[in-house]
């Protein structure tokens, strides 16, 4: 027997998804080891062979695919533990970087103080050159100037990185070159980073901010993923190890080691791709996936089966350029701690009690309440079966800290203090919901929502209720979603070249030779990573403003490769900028004039998918997979609650709340005013009493169209 697995590992939990050729797929979990990551992912990799009576060596032999996610690189920026990294750049422009856009992230907080640096001012050193905004080069480096800086980062020592970037560099990288290669000679053990291949664009801040960042956390992945490759080739594994990203793709570890910037953000960017597997089942492009695990909430809006992109990522402060999945994350998980702060009013979050020592119910020295406690104590979680009943769950250590922590200091009774923190959480979420829809001029009316995550399904339906949102689909399996995204997720690389040009003077020959070069470029790094020319599928953009505008706009270039640009790409360019803008900001400028600023090309590389086993539809009666009944708290008020195993549940059954669907990794909550059903792939649809289920689909199917 073959397998695919799906490594996710996350803030309080690892998570594996392992998937045979006969389609059938089984979840696993294992506590994150943050001081050590490839032990916790070790420790699911043993649970995992145990289960399938192999060998560790056996198992791993039968693996053909490993996609593994990994937080190492954002860990590392958000607590600056990155490695001692210097950085050069034209002279004149040595505070840049840390001076970012000038611009307070908190205007009115006088108490604001900017992020720390990662990269301190000392380690800033600058070369005199020169290339102007056309190409030319002004100032060459100069040899004697070159090897004194080198000199200098011998003599402060203790760097294990270098990032390069200079000014107008992307027009012409010949200065940049010849900076890259002084350094590779001089330190061919140290990891160095050149603008010019990683980030060729314009904006100088946020080009620089970029390459720092690659930089920063280069070594550290790339001895990460030596360490992880080389210890699963000894034992035993044979097959093809591929890493996500944070646009949505995956990518080689020799990629991932030349682009670490890329896994920044990455953790949650399976999602969506398993998202839209789990929609598509009932033909819906339009949704709205949600992911509530143990530490965070990630949130990302997909409309016309697209999800947002954005170029203006930010962690810890500092910004990344390079296209990545508009995700929102705000500090909402099972682990987040509640408190009352000293005006009296109850907090939530976004501390989190983590995996060690995590909720005060663990039982394993925590003693801060925090969300698991509360919906511990509704009802919503059973003492018994977390985690399949692997961890048993102290309902009085639940009690004793929302007593001691929250109740006591508001004068409210436990259970009051439990609801409450139940409904902060999840206001907390729908506020994350509104930044990607409402904010975006979305109505979430128009979407489903899909939810993920070991927690999420306690909390969907609030939230969908104050949003709006008709139609809630947890995927089966849903506590590993994003493990299961990574199994479903193509290689993909992002490729920009800067070419600035009013429209009325673009010149053709000039952008179809950029886009030749980018072509070539993304054919010979796919081709690398094993992917047959019949298999790659090229998508250009172009990034456009009207004339004087800061920000640009990323549109669709409608040719095939096998074309050439031409004028025709230029009318459409420009009606579609303009409707997309008016969509966008509410206002357009037909008569104005636009800006050409970048062009882009995505190049996909398809992979094999696993294939799912699609279930036979049974009758609608549930009553096979009750369990028990057990007292939750709904509305007010704790009411005798029908459990039923979510295991047992197959397509077509119905289930009427309130009920509580309970699986191993994850709890579905039925409030009284909600019904479930599962579809043809056992996944749990959930939709309002009032509602016809198949004419809510058709409705969300029709909208937006």
């Amino acid at each position: 027997m073959k397998y695919k697995l799906g490594i996710d590992v996350g803030g309080t939990f690892t998570d594996f998804l392992l998937v045979d050729e006969n389609g059938d797929h089984n979840i696993f979990k294992s506590l994150t080891t943050p001081k050590n990551p490839f032990s916790g992912v070790n420790d699911g990799l043993n649970k995992i062979a145990e289960f399938t009576s192999k060998t560790n060596g056996d198992f791993l032999s039968s693996l053909e695919l490993i996609v593994h996610g990994t937080t190492i690189t954002t860990n590392a920026t958000l607590t600056r533990n990155g490695v001692k990294t210097a950085f050069i750049t034209t002279k004149g422009f040595r505070d840049i970087l840390n001076m970012r856009r000038g611009l307070r992230s908190r205007q009115y907080d006088s108490r604001y103080e900017p992020p720390p640096e990662f990269i301190k001012r000392r380690d800033i050193f600058t070369v005199t050159e020169r290339v102007d905004c056309k190409g030319n080069i002004l100032e060459s480096i100069d040899d004697e100037e070159m090897r004194d800086i080198i000199e200098r980062i011998k003599k402060d020592g203790g760097y294990k990185a270098i990032g390069v970037s200079t000014l107008f560099s992307y027009v012409n990288p010949e200065n940049e070159k010849k900076i890259g290669k002084m350094l590779r000679e001089a330190f061919p053990d140290v990891y160095v980073s050149l603008s010019h291949e990683i980030l060729p664009q314009v904006r100088f801040y946020e080009r620089n901010s970029t390459i720092a960042l690659n930089a920063y956390v280069g070594p550290i992945l790339s001895a990460y993923l030596d360490r992880a490759e080389g210890g699963l080739q000894k034992d035993g594994f044979e097959g093809l190890l591929l890493i996500m990203q944070s646009n949505g793709g995956v990518m080689s570890p020799e990629m991932s080691s030349r682009f670490a910037v890329n896994t920044l953000l990455s953790g949650p960017a399976g999602g969506p791709v398993a998202g839209q597997f789990v929609s598509g089942i009932h033909g819906l492009n339009n949704i709205i996936t949600v992911d509530m695990g143990g530490t965070s909430f990630d949130v990302c809006l997909i409309k016309d089966g697209q999800p947002a992109i954005t170029t203006e990522g930010d962690i810890g402060g500092y910004r990344i350029a390079l296209p990545t999945l508009y995700i929102e994350t705000i500090g909402a998980g099972g682990g987040s701690i509640a408190s009352v702060d000293s005006a009296g009013l109850l907090q939530v979050g976004p501390q989190s009690a983590g995996a060690a020592p995590g909720p005060a119910c663990y039982g394993l020295g925590g003693t801060e309440p925090t969300v698991t406690d509360a919906d511990l104590i509704l009802g919503y979680l059973s003492p018994d079966y977390f985690h399949g009943g692997d961890l048993m769950l102290d309902k009085n250590a639940a009690v004793k800290a929302i007593d001691e922590k929250v109740a006591q200091r508001l004068g409210i009774t436990v259970n009051e203090a439990a609801n409450g923190i139940y409904q902060m959480i999840n206001s907390n979420m729908a506020m994350g919901v509104k930044l990607v829809s409402v904010s975006k001029g979305h109505n979430p009316m128009d979407f489903a929502m899909v939810v993920a995550g070991g927690a999420g399904p306690i909390h969907a339906a609030p939230i969908a209720k104050e949003m709006d949102i008709p139609l809630i689909i947890v995927p089966r399996g849903s506590s590993v979603f994003c493990a299961s995204g990574m199994l479903m997720s193509d290689l993909k690389h992002d490729y920009v070249t800067t070419y600035t040009s009013e429209f009325s003077k673009i010149d053709i020959d000039r952008v179809n030779q950029i886009c030749q070069k980018l072509l070539a470029e993304a054919r010979e790094t796919l081709q690398k990573e094993g992917i047959r020319p019949e298999n790659i599928i090229n998508y250009f953009s172009a990034d456009i403003r009207y004339l004087g505008q800061f920000n640009e706009v990323n549109i669709d270039l409608s040719f095939k490769e096998s074309e050439l640009f031409g004028e025709d790409n230029i009318k459409y360019l420009n009606k579609l900028f303009h409707k997309t803008h008016d969509s966008l900001y509410g206002y357009s400028l037909p008569n104005a004039e636009l800006e050409l600023i970048n062009i882009r090309l995505q190049a996909v590389g398809k992979t094999e998918k696993p294939a799912f086993r699609e279930s036979p539809r049974q009758s609608s009666d549930a009553s096979h997979a009750l369990k028990n009944n057990r007292q939750v708290f709904f509305y007010g008020k704790f009411m005798s609650t029908p459990v039923y195993d979510g295991l047992l549940l197959k397509h077509g059954n119905i289930v009427f709340g309130p009920a509580i669907v309970e699986e191993p990794t994850t709890t579905i909550v039925v409030p009284p005013d909600f019904d479930l059903t599962c579809d043809s792939h056992d996944n749990y649809l959930l939709y309002r009493k009032d509602q016809n289920l198949e004419a809510v689909i058709s409705i969300l199917k029709e909208r937006l169209q």
